[in-house]
């Protein structure tokens, strides 16, 4: 009778080494998809946290946008009178006024493709939102029918002052969020490629998990519009500032806002692929939504 072989404990050291090597290989995999699904995550629990306090809000002040609840109508600065609304209807941790210290994190923020930029502290970028926005208009069947109907009801605005305003606050849930506005009034249009008229009251960046790193633009940071009393994800189908230019991996020339237009994608896609393969290439809205599946001809 024949005696089986035992495996030696130079075999079984062998055997745990590659066993050891091939989990090593699979535990960057495993975080990453564990932290972009946390990531996303978040930012759909801020977007829905906000866009309840905000629909509060403009149910308490006759169903108006933003710039014209009393308040912030006698407020010099919109962006703060603003927050200081939705702060009564949703759990505000911490209020920091005109600077992110505090709320965000003190190292530096990067663009989706590795680049350092100065998004939480700029202003917010009229000439991209409001380029040629007579001709856009034109090309629109009828013109922002809620602009002309408060410009009628003749109420008393305080200017901005400044015109422009950030305002950072972070919530109980752990997100940091900076909130950008830039008029006295909201009468701004999103630009968009569809027939749709969209308000422009204001933008926000979401920093889902605070001062924690990544702190990258796309990944754990995430940009919406206020559009009237709507938060808006950026990058969606039909915005100008679209997701196949605006969310890429691989640009060294990329704006300072390169990875806000990934918002949409990773709301409704539910997947940060667009850190895998190059968006406009591989991903689009109308073609593949995965990097593993071909696109269409």
């Amino acid at each position: 009778m024949l005696k089986k072989k035992a495996f030696t404990m130079a075999e079984i050291l062998i055997v745990m080494a590659l066993i050891g090597f091939l989990f090593t290989l699979m535990i960057p995999n495993v975080i990453h998809k564990q932290g972009s699904t946390k990531f996303i995550e978040n930012a759909q629990l801020a977007q829905t946290t906000l866009q309840e306090a905000f629909g509060k809000v403009a149910a308490a002040n006759d169903d108006l946008y933003p710039q014209d609840w009393e308040s912030v109508r006698e407020s010099y600065n919109k962006s703060e009178a603003i927050v200081k609304e939705i702060a009564k209807k949703t759990s505000v941790m911490s209020f920091c006024g005109s600077s992110p210290d505090g709320c965000f994190a003190s190292t530096e923020y990067r663009t989706l493709n590795g680049a350092p930029t100065k998004i939480l502290t700029e202003e917010m970028d009229s000439s991209l939102k409001q380029r040629d926005r007579d001709e856009y208009i034109r090309t629109k069947k009828t013109y922002n029918e809620y602009t002309e109907e408060y410009k009628t009801k003749r109420l008393d605005y305080t200017p901005a002052d400044p015109k422009r305003s950030v305002t950072y606050f972070a919530l109980l849930n752990g997100g940091s969020v900076a909130l950008k506005t830039n008029s006295t009034y909201c009468e701004d249009i999103i630009m968009t490629t569809d027939p749709l008229e969209r308000p422009l009251c204001g933008e926000i960046i979401v920093d889902v998990n605070g001062p924690s790193i990544p702190n990258m633009l796309g990944v754990d940071v995430f940009g919406f519009y206020l559009s009237g009393n709507d938060i808006l994800p950026m990058g969606f189908m039909g915005d100008e500032f679209e997701f196949n230019y605006n969310c890429l991996r691989e640009k060294p020339d990329a704006k300072s806002n390169n990875g806000l237009a990934c918002t949409a994608w990773a709301l409704k896609n539910k997947n940060m692929e667009y850190r895998k393969c190059q968006a406009g290439v591989r991903l689009s809205w109308t073609g593949s939504k995965r990097c593993d599946v071909p696109p269409k001809n």
